[in-house]
């Protein structure tokens, strides 16, 4: 089975110091998980420039339409069962131990929190120095905070005043749900161990909780006898669908994932074992095509029918995890060498992508009639400046501060440095 040797490499180079520390301490390192996360961004690239350039509009049918909302649009997903599979994977492979949080915390702020308060702030500038064709207007005092801090999700349920991204980069919204899990995650690691699938059966509950109770809102409310304003529940409402418990299901998936995977790799490797990994890969990937082509048609957020959701987001990790632990032949489109160098600078992709999609698209009027040449045009001007911004985004910033993270947090606790 894969287990994933890391090479020391230059600070010049790209290198995910995480992985490098993992493999010195003896914990896996899944290179397909590198993959996973490179073409999911991908994927959430594409969704936004297939939507903004007009190819696939709202509501629209069709092959592209079902790729678009089917496909590209749950490539968020893939990113939280990754996130939940990659930080739970070091508590499993020390046996349920998770280490310092005070390490922990140092090392997630760091991979997540100087990249993200970099884009927050080009952004401010950009809004400040260049006008826009819809005269976007400067974030207030209290959105500014609420994104700084990375509540800016939970914020825009209670408040008007807070726009996700500040209108001009939405996607933003998965930093406060990723930075909910990583404050999560400490409070019930090593009771997840001990129970991993009590643990996703709790995520699969909270998921379905958290969906009727707004799928069931004015019912609800009414026999409170609450009585919010129109716009306040219509608000509470759209943005309940994007919180972390909505993603519970996801992340506990990603977390049984990391807890299987150690421990069938743990196993003799026999033929029988192999044939029935290979078996569940089959049966996962055919189901979560099949479902992710029904999810296809324009569905709220995608994620409309709660059943259909939940049904493709197993079969979803299912199939992420037998890749991982399957034939090599299987592993190579999402392990090799270029797609992981993607995966390593795909968080500045992320982050700047729709940025960039807003501010070129205004600045060289680029068409919006959504031919397919037009959609050419778009992805030339934004994609390689993407890869361009989470190259130098990576180099320059993300990987010496992480670097510095882990050296402060080894000196802070010199019995766990990996994670």
């Amino acid at each position: 089975m894969e287990g994933g040797e890391v090479r020391e490499q230059p600070a010049t180079h790209i290198a995910d110091p995480g992985k490098e520390a993992r493999s010195a301490a003896g914990i896996p390192v899944v290179p397909v998980f590198d993959g996973y996360r490179a073409l999911a961004i991908l994927g959430v690239v594409l969704l936004h420039v297939f939507t903004v350039s007009g190819v696939v509009g709202e509501g629209e049918s069709g092959t592209l339409a079902q790729i678009n909302w089917g496909l590209f649009g749950r490539a968020v997903e893939v990113l939280f069962v990754v996130s939940g599979f990659v930080v739970f994977l070091p508590t499993v492979a020390r046996g349920g131990r998770f280490g310092s949080w005070t390490a922990y915390a140092i090392r997630r702020g760091a991979r997540l929190l100087p990249a993200y308060w970099l884009i927050l702030v080009i952004s401010l500038v950009l809004l400040a120095t260049v006008n826009l064709e819809a005269d976007v207007p400067m974030p207030s005092a209290f959105s500014a905070l609420a994104h700084f801090t990375g509540t800016q999700l939970p914020a825009s349920m209670f408040s008007g005043d807070v726009a996700v991204g500040f209108f001009v980069n939405p996607p933003l919204w998965t930093l406060s749900v990723e930075l909910g899990f990583y404050l999560v995650l400490p409070f019930i690691a090593a009771v997840y161990f001990r129970r991993p699938f009590a643990g996703l059966a709790i995520a699969l509950l909270v998921t379905v909780a958290w969906d009727l109770f707004f799928d069931n809102y004015y019912d609800i409310i009414s026999l409170l006898d609450l009585h919010p304003n129109a716009q306040d529940a219509f608000r509470f409402m759209f943005n309940s669908g994007a919180q972390l418990p909505a993603w519970a299901l996801s992340f506990g998936l990603g977390m049984t994932g990391a807890w299987v995977y150690v421990k069938v790799s743990a196993m003799e490797q026999t033929a029988n074992l192999k044939r029935q990994v290979l078996v569940v890969l089959l049966v996962s990937v055919m189901s979560a095509a099949v479902l992710a082509w029904i999810n296809g048609d324009y569905l709220e957020q995608t994620r409309q029918s709660l059943w259909v959701s939940m049904a493709f987001s197993v079969a979803l990790a299912g199939a992420m995890v037998a890749i991982a632990l399957g034939p090599t032949g299987f592993r190579w489109p999402f392990a090799n060498r270029p797609i992981r160098r993607l995966g390593d600078i795909s968080y500045g992709i992320y982050l700047s992508h729709m940025l960039l999609l807003i501010y070129l698209g205004d600045l060289l009027d680029l068409p919006r009639d959504g031919t397919l040449g037009n959609l050419l045009v778009w992805m030339l001007a934004v994609i390689p400046a993407s890869v361009v911004y989470g190259y130098l985004s990576a180099r320059f910033l993300e990987q010496p501060v992480r670097r510095w993270a882990r050296q402060f947090g080894s000196r802070q606790t010199p019995d766990n440095k990996a994670g």
